[in-house]
């Protein structure tokens, strides 16, 4: 259950933070970002908004009061409780600071800090503490903005400063999930862009046909072609995995630089980095297996 529970904190938390949109504009297209708002909102193409901070902030708060304070997080009959009951059963076990934020200590203060000649230089180092700071205002007045939209009769009123109440649970132990969930939806999102791209390409040169797949490809000028003085970064055309062509256009490489980063520039199938660390890395396995 702990598992489950940081699991749906992170995907909803994730999911939240992906779609808040600043809701301030520059008035010149190129110019800087503005900085984001505590009142930024979320995105209108986000459906459902306020049900998953709600669902995100419930699996979040339970998982801590499972943790710090077991048995507490469900009533006499043993339905857990909801996210504000939580809230209630935190307020009695912590004091709250000077900002009325509820700090729960971390539990390895101090020992992060500790070290021997024979660590690391990041060992040694040590990292700060990390205590949970759970703004209780924040989290309360979010559920309050969620609800009159999750009932039919009203708006969606979520801000900024509410999924960062959120977000901020993640320092906890028992949680601690959401820099994995962000990174395994970058991944996916990235292969499955990549599926796309193959299909894009497969459809382009099934419309100009083959002899005009071969004609530009023995057209194609490399533009990143390697010189020692102009372009020194400059890499060689690679194989195209969708038409074949050696006219794949290589930008860069993926970490143990084994895959090309970049576009085809006969059917446009474009690679990004998250794809070919992806596919480097299987390449790296395979070359280790092989030595073995």
């Amino acid at each position: 259950m702990k598992v489950q529970r940081a699991a749906e904190f992170a995907r909803c938390a994730v999911a939240l933070s992906l779609a808040l949109k600043e809701t301030a504009t520059s008035a010149d297209p190129f110019g800087t970002p503005p900085a984001p708002s505590a009142e930024d909102t979320l995105s209108p193409s986000l459906a459902g908004g306020e049900a998953i901070f709600d669902q995100g902030l419930s699996n979040g708060l339970a998982a801590i009061v499972a943790h710090e304070w077991p048995g507490e997080e469900a009533n006499a009959k043993g339905r857990v409780l909801s996210a504000s009951g939580l809230l209630s059963v935190i307020e009695k076990h912590v004091t709250a600071d000077s900002n009325s934020v509820l700090v729960i200590p971390d539990p390895d203060a101090g020992s992060r800090a500790q070290h021997t000649d024979t660590d690391s230089i990041f060992q040694r180092m040590g990292l700060p503490d990390l205590d949970t700071r759970i703004d209780v205002r924040a989290l309360l007045d979010g559920l309050a903005a969620s609800q009159p939209v999750r009932h039919g009769s009203g708006t969606g009123g979520l801000r900024r400063r509410h999924v960062d109440a959120l977000l901020a649970l993640d320092d906890h132990t028992s949680l601690r999930a959401v820099g994995e969930q962000h990174a395994e939806r970058i991944w996916e999102t990235s292969l499955e862009e990549d599926r796309h791209s193959a299909a894009r390409a497969v459809a382009l040169l099934a419309l100009i046909g083959d002899d005009e797949a071969e004609r530009l490809a023995k057209a194609v000028d490399n533009p990143n072609a390697y010189h020692p003085k102009h372009n020194p970064d400059g890499h060689d055309l690679d194989t195209c995995p969708v038409c074949g062509y050696e006219t794949f256009c290589v930008q860069g490489h993926d970490t143990w630089g084994r895959v090309g980063v970049g576009q085809c520039l006969v059917c446009h199938y474009i690679r990004d980095s998250v794809t070919a660390d992806s596919e480097g890395f299987s390449e790296h396995l395979a070359w280790i297996d092989g030595k073995n």
